[in-house]
């Protein structure tokens, strides 16, 4: 009980400055909405990813289904007629591949007796997908801290007890200025100053 007659001052002070604290502790986040507020960050890294995607494409059309007009007739003597009617009963296959990037393009055509009798088609596409990220970090503020500061020996207990105020300047400088409460409840003032000098 004498320790905390003698310090009760310093007790409700602690008291006081942790109630602070949590009460006025903001729990926001920095959005517009549903849309990240950019306007507080800067930019630190945007990495760019390619992804690949392979589809493949295989279609069959019969013949009949295959438009046609004639541009022309050419008339050629007939001197052989059996070559010719050999020629006309064959079924022949047409293949052309067509490469264009990444993407492969089939096209096979069956034909006989003058016309397509099918027609096959076959595509290896790539889809290409870049993802884009980007990464912020907070800008410079200047941003203001406060707590307390105590000074205690084990020959005189709990001496000085300091509600203190801390202004960090955009990261390169702190500020601090405090109010001194000793023992005897006399009231003095501190101030400290504190550069940067380097980061790890």
């Amino acid at each position: 009980m004498k320790f905390l007659k003698d310090n009760i001052l310093f007790i409700a002070v602690i008291l006081l400055v942790l109630w602070l604290y949590f009460l006025l502790k903001p729990t926001y986040l920095p959005r517009i909405g549903k849309q990240f507020d950019t306007s507080q960050y800067k930019k630190i890294v945007e990495i760019h990813d390619t992804t690949y995607k392979t589809l493949y494409v295989n279609t069959y059309k019969k013949g009949n289904d295959i438009p046609f007009y004639i541009i022309d007739s050419v008339q050629i003597p007939v001197h052989d007629t059996l070559y010719v009617l050999n020629d006309y009963m064959r079924i022949k296959v047409y293949s052309d591949t067509i490469k264009k990037d990444s993407n492969i393009f089939v096209v096979n055509d069956t034909i006989s007796q003058n016309r397509i009798i099918a027609r096959g088609f076959k595509a290896n596409l790539t889809e290409k997908t870049i993802i884009t990220r980007e990464y912020y970090a907070s800008k410079p503020t200047n941003t203001l801290y406060w707590g307390i500061r105590g000074s205690y020996s084990p020959l005189n207990g709990l001496e000085v007890l300091s509600p203190s105020l801390m202004l960090g300047v955009k990261n390169k400088a702190l500020i601090g200025f405090s109010v001194d409460i000793n023992k005897n409840y006399n009231i003095g003032y501190s101030g400290s100053l504190y550069f940067k000098i380097g980061k790890k």
